[in-house]
């Protein structure tokens, strides 16, 4: 079963490599209407993203979009040691620092203990709302102590797959978001 999972993320990450830069800014913006226009995004007064890597869905806009409207915005901040994330309040994008994975979070700001809604990235998805991740498990162990929260994937259509092997920690989402499909699960 993990052989599996990890030819599965070695064939996305590869595909999701070929995009071109245009393709992505393009798509990126689709999915951003898609997300501001949901009803419950709409509804929502917490928001915690993740800030995206080069080839990923870009969340850059939408975090400062969420911002402007008077959301309150946080993104994750890895304990390497503990092995897990808390999610810190930014006021904006202008106060990260790349980590140890190369990703950009909070240098500081208070913890977000109430977040509403969390965009969640990942390698694949498939329709029942099942994620497959980096591997490093961050995300499940946060969601898994966060059952309030909805839980909104973004990715690219070729992201979609017939099915993932779920494995007992991992946490399903409650919509995926394409350039192509709006997917709800529950």
């Amino acid at each position: 079963m993990n052989d599996n999972r990890e030819s599965i993320r070695n064939e996305i990450k590869h595909i999701r490599n070929l995009q071109s830069t245009n393709d992505i800014y393009k798509n990126s913006i689709i999915m951003t209407d898609k997300l501001f226009s949901n009803q419950i995004f709409q509804n929502s007064n917490s928001i915690g993203f993740y800030y995206s890597l080069k080839k990923e869905v870009s969340t850059s806009n939408m975090i400062q979009k969420s911002l402007d409207l008077g959301k309150k915005v946080s993104l994750p901040k890895i304990d390497s040691e503990s092995k897990t994330m808390n999610f810190h309040i930014i006021n904006g994008i202008d106060n990260l620092q790349k980590n140890h994975f190369d990703i950009y979070e909070p240098i500081n700001g208070e913890i977000s203990n109430n977040i509403d809604v969390m965009i969640v990235p990942g390698i694949a998805f498939d329709q029942l709302g099942n994620r497959l991740g980096f591997g490093s498990g961050y995300y499940d162990k946060f969601l898994k102590s966060q059952t309030s929260i909805y839980k909104i994937a973004l990715a690219f259509d070729f992201q979609l797959i017939d099915n993932i092997d779920v494995q007992e920690h991992d946490v399903p989402m409650d919509l995926i978001i394409t350039e192509n499909r709006l997917i709800t699960i529950k």
